[in-house]
């Protein structure tokens, strides 16, 4: 066990004593779950931030693309030009699509992260109250 699981165990406890609360459900469990979902909370967020970076590398080329245009190029070099341009356009907004998915992917753990939180709190709770009667 890694010394940050340990170090969530250990506040896990403490909390459950200071609220003395009951503390049959196994801590462990609930902390690889809550780790996994927060790491895959990271790698969407990583993801995002690359294709967001692409975005910006696309765009940037392709407004240097565009600075090339001359008056006097010839109307094949101009459409050739044009479609240099379109090809990073393109390339920003699949990138664009990709940096929107991976965000999704971050609100999704997120909100699968908050809500086995407030399931679990909700059981301690049960629990605590069915011992008070």
């Amino acid at each position: 066990m890694s010394k940050y699981s340990m170090n969530m165990t250990d506040a896990y406890r403490q909390v459950l004593e200071e609220q003395e609360l009951d503390y049959s459900s196994s801590p462990d469990e609930l902390n690889e779950i809550r780790i996994l979902r927060g790491a895959s909370a990271l790698v969407f967020a990583q993801k995002s931030k690359t294709a967001g970076d692409k975005v910006v590398q696309s765009a940037n080329r392709g407004k240097s693309i565009l600075a090339r245009f001359k008056a006097d190029m010839t109307t094949d070099d101009r459409v050739e030009l044009i479609q240099e341009a379109m090809d990073e356009m393109f390339n920003a907004l699949i990138e664009n699509r990709k940096q929107m998915g991976n965000l999704v992917g971050v609100a999704l753990s997120s909100a699968l992260i908050s809500e086995r939180s407030s399931k679990e709190l909700q059981k301690i709770i049960m629990k605590t109250q069915k011992g008070r009667r």
